[in-house]
């Protein structure tokens, strides 16, 4: 809690010390109060080159976050809506051309037009906001933004309206009809929609400050030291919109970094399933393709050649089962009979495995320890760089050790603490970091485990750990261990 504290304060000085620096820079470009030579007529159109560029600014702000609440919401209606900002913004403009275009003394054809397209604008931001009420989205701040960088857009763009003197009446109605659209829109979007106050204040003090603008550029005979305050007001509101801007589009690339961040380190289950059954199937495949190339050579020995039958044949029962689901559940499992047919195919990849059995049997699958092996003596030759594995088995109390061996490069110090991790592999590693993850998984299934053993020398050594299964008593040893518990219950 305080760190995002104090990362909440960081963003808010952040964005208070970028307003403060728009503010100057649009106090000094865009207000008009920037020195101007007026002996030279080449430079006499800075300010209102200034304020056009200003005007654009936030047009095409407006327009992009217009665009954005678009895209993030269905529905042509409800696109109606969360354009509101980009309307506004729109309307402004093509008044401010079509006045550039017919400059005073304007006919009335030149007046009708202006009226026409300001009404137009008006139908068309306020109609698609009364046709339907308390939609959830217009709660978005997204579209309170849309809707200030377009109110700012106008306080810009309508300052380049040439104006006569004294204003003609029909651009009153202008005037009149542009300040009623940024009235109504601002007052039927705080009705609908859920706004911070900090941003609904920011709306309603844009609308004041839009017909500032507009009746300080009427009444320019008269204004006096108004036109002033209204510059440096449109300068603040400004700024606080563009600084505002700022921070929502800062705040919406780190949520697509963390969301980035956590499908990376989080795969779906599904995802998972889908990698490590593709894991043991690369397994089994290659073991199929060496013993299917063995068998082609007419030189095999016979007896060979019967084994390598009978590997081909488990491997392919294995595939089935793997493809199927089958998984089937532990049973007891002769570690001498299952060890032999499941590193045959290991030697016939060119392995050379020494096996060193116990006769002992424990409680496990069948397949889940094939594929466990494979990836230990893979591992071996692709990562360790040795085709030389040995395998001990050793018997405990309850429990059988399977320790597979090897002499090659071994692994880091560092790293030996996330082997095991899904996806966790060297820089250098061909590998994808699931067979490790996968041989525990399953190794766990069966009620046992797989570790990474305290190996002295070079190379490395994992533990498969499986319950052992007591062979069956006969008569005679029955009996004697029934006479020693007796015996035992009897001295207590």
């Amino acid at each position: 809690m305080l760190v995002f504290s104090k990362e909440v304060r960081g963003h808010r000085a952040t964005s208070g010390l970028l307003g403060l620096a728009l503010f100057g820079v649009l106090i000094s470009v865009g207000s008009g109060l920037t020195p101007v030579v007026r002996d030279a007529s080449d430079l006499g159109v800075l300010p209102s080159l200034g304020g056009g560029f200003v005007g654009g600014v936030f047009v095409g702000g407006a327009a992009f976050a217009s665009f954005v609440n678009w895209r993030r919401h269905s529905g042509t209606w409800a696109g109606w809506r969360l354009a509101t900002g980009g309307l506004i913004a729109c309307q402004s403009l093509t008044v401010t051309l079509v006045a550039l275009a017919a400059p005073p003394p304007r006919s009335t054809a030149a007046f009708a037009l202006l009226l026409a397209t300001a009404v137009a604008g008006l139908v068309a931001v306020v109609l698609p906001l009364v046709g339907r009420r308390r939609m959830a989205h217009d709660r978005d701040e997204g579209c309170g933004l849309a809707l200030g960088l377009g109110l700012m857009a106008s306080a810009y763009l309508l300052l380049q309206l040439p104006m006569a003197t004294p204003t003609p009446r029909p651009v009153l109605v202008v005037m009149a009809v542009l300040v009623l659209t940024h009235v109504a829109a601002v007052a039927l979007v705080l009705r609908e929609a859920r706004l911070p106050a900090r941003m609904e204040l920011l709306l309603v003090l844009s609308v004041g400050v839009v017909a500032a603008g507009l009746a300080s550029t009427a009444l320019t005979p008269a204004a006096g030291g108004w036109d002033a305050v209204v510059h440096a007001a449109r300068a603040g509101v400004g700024a606080a919109w563009l600084a505002m801007a700022w921070s929502s589009v800062r705040a919406t690339i780190e949520q697509d970094r963390q969301r980035a961040r956590a499908a990376s380190e989080e795969v779906p289950s599904t995802s998972r399933e889908h990698r490590e059954r593709m894991h043991e199937l690369r397994s089994t495949i290659a073991g199929l393709v060496s013993g299917s190339a063995m068998l082609d050579n007419p030189d095999v020995p016979t007896e060979t050649r019967q084994r390598l039958l009978e590997s081909v044949r488990r491997e392919l029962d294995r595939m089935d089962r793997l493809l199927s689901g089958k998984n089937g559940e532990a049973t007891a499992l002769d570690l001498d009979a299952a060890l032999e047919p499941i590193l045959e195919l290991q030697r016939l990849k060119g392995r050379d495995i020494e096996v060193h059995g116990s006769g002992d049997v424990v409680l496990a699958r069948y397949d889940a320890l094939a594929e466990v092996l494979n990836i230990l003596v893979d591992n071996a030759s692709t990562h360790g760089g040795v085709d030389h594995s040995r395998v001990d088995v050793v018997r405990h109390d309850d429990t059988v050790d399977i320790l597979v061996s090897d002499e090659g490069t071994g692994i880091p110090e560092d790293q030996r603490a996330h082997i095991f991790e899904w996806g966790r592999h060297g820089a250098d590693s061909p590998g994808e970091g699931i067979g490790l993850h996968l041989a525990q998984r399953l190794v766990a299934e069966d009620g046992g485990s797989l570790r990474l053993a305290e190996h002295r020398g070079p190379g490395s050594s994992f533990v498969i750990t499986l319950p052992a299964v007591r062979p069956p008593l006969d008569d005679v040893d029955l009996a004697v261990e029934r006479a020693l518990e007796v015996s035992h219950a009897r001295s207590f």
